[in-house]
């Protein structure tokens, strides 16, 4: 670094003025637009994006002496564990590893540490998430940020400051009041604020046009930099090797496993890798053997620095004004105001440039405008506030926003720890932990399918996808998350057969793992009803009418659903049925012909995959899975597969169309179109039989509906798709046929009490959990997976229980909606939390599923939840901090089998 910067930085820090700006005058304009087009064009704008003040005030020469790397030159042959990446997950990872006694451990940072997208974040850490996983890792980094000087002896730079959050329109109040209702069950402090009462707490925002806003004390900020070298610090000084100038080359599997890593400096032997990368995760993931798939793109992420308000305390809490994409919070005396931008702006889709170490990024106000109108309209003294500068870094963002944690699909002891959404100071934290978990017990304190690699597929991966997708990801941070809201961008990027015949009946799409499938279905071509019902609402939806009118159509006549995004998958071999029975906690070995439901477990007895099974031949299985159980629940089955080959499987789920015909009317229909006699005394439920319709051959056909209600899903083979579902539209015209959706058919299966694993359960839960005990056999003779512990459970008894529960006093047409994560109140005691939702018009009322604890108050113990527990008791649900009475079920409760006259 010459002179002239050096001088640069210290009047970036100090908040000097510098007469290289406009020859030693000060600017003070009213116009801030003006004041911050002149400043980019001058050498110290230059330098401050070279080196922003983000970095500067954090990256101090003492720390980085304290750290004391290893020379590039010190690779060891071999280590147990290597991580690539030497921001804060890495760095989390190696000292969390170290505290556990793992130190034979070696971090590879291929620039210096902490360069990547570390050393410019903002620092936030906010302890109130939703999502259960998120709140305990954003605690357990905020605990560990507080505290770590102690063991390090260097400080991170946290403080409490509490946070803010700000609402300008009534739904963003309805959002905050649900945050609100989950922080009062998880005991975390919050005060619901009026406009008079946050002016009062931050007197330099604008309330005139709020709603309100919810104050949460705990909330902190921390120095990211400090933060990253203080975890340094504890992992070197407990023997882990942190060497800089490293660039990983190539990751080596043998057997299936991780086998070494090749370098720029040679090759290592290890068992473990960890891929902390950072952006350069995916490109990690590419170049490794088998290649991993690490879905995520970069953007450009912009914030905006002032030099000093007159008054602004450093204690003062951070503002998110999510209406504005923004948020606030005091940077050195002055503010920082950092945007989510509503359409972000991918870079590097050519590839990270080389030497990106410490990379800044050109100003675009063009793009910074929206964020600065806001700002200005915030903080009325903003305009006449002098700026520092406009930094732009690079920040990375995955599919749907949630971070990728896990052991990758393609390679055992491969785990991925990247793709932070600009959440990364928040979470790894706790994230390193349960890291070090992962590799020294073999598995975390908590339940992480939230953010498993496993929920991407391949196609996922493609960047050209990713660059589509990470537009409106980036916004969708603080975008308002309305119930069943959907992505508008990487669409269509995996669509069945009959993707257009669908279209052409009206089908409005959702996707899950990029296959598109129909959620309801318009009565009429009217595109401003379509725009209407995109976002959604927290009351009653746009399109109730709609799927109330395919509800009743699979109740009283005929519909027909596509359910091709559906998993299928064959098994096949002389010990398929073996394999099975140690697999599954059902009996396996059933007659030809038939379909048994029945879960996958692990060894604590908790679902792995969840599956509907037919037995086609003696030795031949056709498995249906969730549509999110693609990559999961096929790697369960391969990771136990005979070494002899004598069994395999195949994914055959691109290959046939399913169409769930259902309804009293089905049968009757779908006669009309085969020889195969299709009454239930000749094809009885749960059964399964190949079969002909029309000129479409070797349709397997399953008399399941995941509904509960009468009628069969057929698995058409793809050349016979358009053919087949025309043939059944033909002949079901004259029983009033209708397409249906996935709305319609959340809203069968929750008022039936049908469970759907990712939704209301997963590989947390067991068994007796949900439920299902009926579909445990103990005494089949075969020692299955999980079934000590299952055993285990049945004595003790279960310290929580899936519950249905019936809405009473709820107007559907004027209260908010029961969508999911509600709170659950069992004698006024928080006790549990809604899974997922629907509306019964058969009951009239809403039916939700949830799981009900029983956890002493005082104590704090868990205890057994009896029949007693659950049905003796006085329930409320709690829908934005209106409490409703709810009466609970541990079984379906009895549905009337026609419509009401009145509707």
């Amino acid at each position: 670094m010459d002179v002239d910067e050096e001088s640069a930085r210290g009047l970036l820090l100090r908040g000097e003025p510098s007469d290289q700006r406009t020859g030693g005058e000060q600017l003070h304009s009213s116009d801030m637009r003006s004041m911050l087009l002149i400043q980019s064009s001058h050498h110290l704008t230059r330098l401050a994006c070279r080196y922003p003040l983000s970095s500067l005030s954090v990256y101090h020469r003492s720390y980085r002496r304290s750290i004391s790397t290893e020379h590039q030159d010190t690779l060891p042959q071999e280590a147990r564990v290597v991580i690539c990446g030497g921001g804060i997950a890495g760095l989390s990872a190696a000292y969390h590893l170290a505290k556990l006694g793992l130190n034979d451990v070696v971090l590879l940072e291929q620039g210096s540490l902490t360069c990547g997208t570390t050393w410019h974040a903002a620092g936030l850490v906010g302890r109130l998430k939703m999502k259960p996983l998120l709140f305990e890792l954003a605690n357990r980094s905020a605990r560990l940020y507080e505290t770590l000087e102690k063991d390090t002896g260097l400080s991170t730079g946290y403080k409490r400051t509490g946070s803010l959050m700000v609402a300008q329109t009534k739904d963003r109040m309805t959002d905050i009041k649900r945050n609100a209702a989950i922080a009062k069950t998880r005991k975390l402090e919050f005060h619901l604020l009026t406009p008079s009462e946050i002016c009062s707490l931050v007197p330099w925002i604008r309330t005139d046009d709020l709603e309100g806003g919810l104050y949460v004390p705990e909330d902190g900020v921390t120095d990211p930099t400090n933060t990253a070298l203080s975890l340094a610090r504890g992992a070197k000084d407990r023997g882990v090797k942190l060497i800089e100038g490293v660039k990983v080359k190539e990751v080596i599997s043998k057997n299936g496993s991780v086998s070494r890593v090749e370098t720029s400096l040679g090759s290592i032997k290890c068992q473990y890798f960890v891929n902390a990368a950072g952006q350069w995760g995916r490109d990690i993931g590419l170049c490794s053997k088998p290649m991993v798939n690490v879905p995520m793109h970069t953007t450009a992420h912009m914030y905006l620095v002032t030099k000093e308000l007159a008054g602004m305390d450093v204690n003062t809490p951070y503002v998110r004004d999510f209406d504005s994409g923004n948020y606030l919070r005091e940077w050195s005396g002055g503010l920082m105001c950092g945007a989510y931008s509503p359409k972000a702006k991918p870079i590097f889709h050519d590839g990270i440039p080389e030497h990106s170490e410490f990379l800044s990024l050109p100003e675009d106000w063009d793009h910074f405008q929206y964020h600065l109108d806001g700002f200005l309209h915030r903080v009325p003294a903003a305009e006449k506030m002098e700026v520092r500068q406009l930094f732009t870094g690079p920040e990375c963002f995955t599919p749907d926003a949630n971070f990728i944690f896990g052991e990758a699909p393609e390679m055992k002891n491969y785990i991925v720890m990247a793709g932070f959404s600009s959440l990364g100071i928040t979470m790894c934290g706790g994230l390193g932990e349960m890291l070090a978990e992962l590799i020294v017990f073999g598995e975390c304190s908590l339940g992480y399918w939230l953010v498993d690699p496993h929920r991407f597929s391949p196609q996922q991966n493609n960047k050209t996808y990713l660059q589509d997708r990470v537009t409106e990801v980036e916004g969708s941070v603080y975008k308002l998350q309305y119930p069943h809201r959907e992505f508008t961008t990487g669409r269509k990027l995996r669509c069945c057969t009959l993707y257009n015949r669908l279209a052409q009946e009206g089908a409005v799409f959702g996707q899950s793992m990029g296959l598109e499938r129909p959620m309801w279905y318009m009565d009429q071509d009217n595109e401003e009803f379509v725009e209407k019902v995109v976002d959604g609402a927290f009351s009653k939806p746009s399109w109730f009418a709609q799927v109330k009118a395919e509800y009743w159509a699979c109740r009283e006549s005929i519909c027909l659903m596509d359910m091709s995004p559906f998993t299928k998958l064959e098994l096949q071999g002389s010990e398929a049925s073996s394999l099975l029975q140690r697999l599954c906690p059902n009996n396996m070995d059933f007659a030809i012909g038939g379909v048994v439901h029945t879960g996958m477990l692990n060894q604590h007895g908790c679902y792995e995959n969840d599956c509907s099974v037919a037995r086609m031949d003696h030795d031949r299985y056709f498995i249906i899975c969730p549509t999110i159980q693609r990559i999961k629940g096929f790697n369960w089955i391969m990771k136990h597969l005979p070494t002899d080959s004598s069994v395999s499987v195949n994914d055959v789920s691109g290959q046939y169309t399913s169409l769930n015909v259902l309804g009293p009317k089905a049968r009757e229909v779908l006669q009309k179109l085969t020889t195969t006699p299709l009454s239930t005394a000749s094809f009885k439920p749960f059964s399964f039989k190949e079969l002909s319709i029309g000129y479409a051959r070797d349709v397997r056909a399953m008399s399941v509906t995941h509904a509960g209600e009468d009628g069969m899903v057929l698995h058409i083979p793809n050349e016979y798709a358009v053919h087949v579902y025309d043939l059944i539209m033909n002949a079901g015209s004259d029983y009033g046929i209708r397409a249906a959706g996935y709305h319609a058919l959340r809203w069968l299966r929750v008022e039936k009490f049908y469970t759907y694993w990712g939704v209301d359960f997963n590989n947390e839960h067991t068994p007796f959990e949900i439920g299902r005990e009926m579909r445990v056999y103990f005494d089949k003779g075969v020692e299955f997976i999980g079934r000590e512990a299952l055993l285990k459970q049945q004595r003790e008894g279960v310290k929580r229980r899936l519950v249905s529960f019936i809405l009473e006093n709820h107007n559907v047409d004027r209260n908010l909606w029961c969508w999911g994560g509600e709170p659950i109140y069992r004698n006024g005691q928080p006790m549990g939390v809604t899974t997922s939702s629907g509306y019964s018009p058969s009951l009239g009322s809403m039916v939700c599923l949830g799981w009900l604890h029983n956890t002493d108050p005082h104590s704090g113990q868990s205890q057994v939840v009896t029949h007693d527990y659950v049905t003796k008791a006085k329930y409320e649900i709690d829908i934005c901090g209106q409490m409703f009475p709810a009466k609970a079920n541990l079984y379906p409760p009895k549905l009337m089998s026609k419509q009401p006259l009145h509707g």
